[in-house]
């Protein structure tokens, strides 16, 4: 077993990219090879599943003598569009960001100079393109998209939180403690995160999907409203100067300062008998500008300039998602 089916499936839901095609049927293979076999490392079938798209429109452009962007702008999917499985854009930022990153990239003169370049230089050459892109947010299997976390309230106003995402240098740790740190109103410091382990959070899905800010945020989020809302009476009959002394009384008050979160990721449903349904609970989109140029004597190239805009929706840290 390897993870070809899976990332063939989310190959078969991106071969659209981000383009009104009113026609289209998308049929997946998994073959048996003398290769060995292999897994994935991000995107997970929906770069290879863009390559569809942006080859029709790279066809498109050459035969109709125009360029590929003026193509892709006229094609955009935008809100309420219907994909080829049925599901409806909601929220479609496409636009904007693809304006945006035009002009932060000065797209215009950026090709005259580009054409001027390779007019004036027999041997170098250079090239410019954007590409656009959205990505389906939640794992294609659904029973994979839960979430589990056990939080600790201590008398001394500290929390601990345990979740059963993997910190793996992306921030995750972080963010976690943040969304804590905010529901309960208290400092980050006060906040302290328990390595992952199936101990304290069983049966948790991989750390992967680009998902996990979203399912595991939101399970520390349900157990720490679980724990607000017992500790609302005693806060109501006092007013406690610090969370800590809100802590206290309400140990001495025998509540149970320990919840154990649980979140599902809502609104997914997908058939593969019919091809049809929601296998995403929502679309990131993005776009990227790069100029490359290239010796054609002996290959040699290189990143004259590129260009990223994403929405990433409200960033719970902004200072981590750009270092991502």
């Amino acid at each position: 077993m390897d993870l070809s089916l899976a990332v063939l499936e989310r190959a078969m839901f991106h071969s659209d990219n981000v383009y009104e095609i009113p026609n289209m049927r998308i049929v997946g293979r998994v073959c048996f090879t003398n290769y060995p076999s292999n897994t994935a490392f991000r995107g997970f079938g929906g770069p290879q599943g863009m390559i569809i798209a942006e080859n029709w429109i790279q066809r498109i452009a050459v035969e109709l003598k125009k360029s590929p962007e003026e193509i892709k702008e006229i094609n955009f999917q935008g809100e309420g569009s219907v994909l080829h499985y049925g599901q409806q854009l909601l929220h479609c930022t496409l636009s904007q960001v693809w304006n945006e990153l035009k002009i932060s990239c000065d797209f215009l003169n950026a090709r005259k100079e580009v054409n001027q370049f390779n007019v004036n230089n027999r041997w170098r050459k250079r090239g410019i393109a954007i590409v656009p892109t959205k990505f389906g947010i939640s794992f294609t299997a659904k029973f994979m998209n839960q979430a589990g976390a056990l939080v600790h309230v201590y008398t001394d106003g500290t929390v601990l939180v345990t979740h059963g995402g993997v910190e793996m240098g992306q921030g995750l740790h972080t963010k976690v403690a943040q969304i804590a740190a905010s529901a309960f109103n208290i400092p980050l410091s006060s906040v302290f995160i328990s390595e992952t382990s199936t101990d304290k959070v069983p049966n948790s899905s991989p750390t992967a999907a680009s998902a996990s800010s979203d399912i595991y945020g939101s399970a520390v989020l349900d157990a720490c409203e679980q724990i607000k809302a017992r500790m609302a009476p005693i806060a109501s009959e006092h007013n406690f100067d610090s969370f800590a002394k809100l802590a206290n009384a309400c140990y001495m008050a025998r509540i149970d300062l320990s919840a154990h979160g649980f979140y599902i990721t809502p609104e997914l449903d997908f058939d593969w008998k019919t091809g049809k349904g929601n296998p995403f609970k929502y679309y990131t989109y993005g776009a990227a500008f790069a100029e490359v140029e290239i010796d054609t004597l002996t290959g040699d190239f290189h990143t004259r300039a590129a260009n990223v805009i994403l929405d990433l929706g409200y960033s719970l840290n902004p200072a981590i998602d750009v270092g991502q």
